[in-house]
């Protein structure tokens, strides 16, 4: 299970590397968007979040609909700012925090589907595979990673780190987050190891 200190590192780094958004917006591959890259697959999705229009008061669900077919008119893989301009409502704070804690919920239960000794893992290996799992998705990672899920399945941190790299649009700095979460696990085992042969 997930440590409130792993939930609130997890948060902030996907604020980071995400972003936090409270209008819609489309992601790199045209999908419309909200918070911290919750996928609104629908504008029935969007209707069940608590919007706010211009006079802080519930968007209404034509309000939302208006939005989210505007913004699904637009251009995808541009910079989130961008489609602020063809919105008029916005998420607050609190809902789009509401959204990550689910969505680590959920990604949680998924992760530990794919690697059934997920809670034994290094805290450091944990957050690696959380980001993994929030970018790609449980089908994409699972599927389509096998070097890499072999690894993790053998502990193998290094070979892990090695195979934890994603295409673009993913930036280099985020990969090097991932590969530095993984290889951390490889000094902190080669330490308890060290550790335990001084006693």
């Amino acid at each position: 299970m997930a440590t409130e200190k792993e939930k609130a590192i997890l948060r902030k780094n996907l604020e980071k590397y995400e972003g936090k958004v409270s209008h819609m917006y489309l992601d790199s591959k045209g999908f419309v968007t909200v918070g911290i890259g919750h996928l609104l697959s629908t504008v029935a999705s969007a209707q069940l979040l608590a919007f706010k229009n211009s006079k802080n008061l519930p968007a209404t669900q034509e309000e939302i609909k208006a939005d989210y077919d505007s913004v699904k008119k637009q251009p995808a893989n541009r910079l989130a700012s961008m489609y602020k301009k063809h919105t008029k409502l916005r998420l607050p704070d609190a809902e789009i925090d509401k959204l990550t804690n689910k969505h680590i919920q959920s990604f949680e239960s998924e992760l530990k589907r794919i690697y059934s000794d997920f809670d034994s893992f290094p805290s450091k290996a944990r957050l690696a595979l959380f980001d993994l799992i929030f970018n790609l998705g449980m089908t994409e990672l699972n599927n389509n990673w096998p070097n890499f899920n072999a690894a993790v399945k053998a502990k193998d941190w290094q070979k892990a780190a090695d195979n934890s790299s994603r295409k673009s649009p993913i930036s280099d700095a985020r990969n090097k987050y991932v590969k530095d979460l993984l290889e951390a696990c490889v000094d902190d085992s080669k330490e308890a190891a060290g550790s335990g042969n001084s006693k």
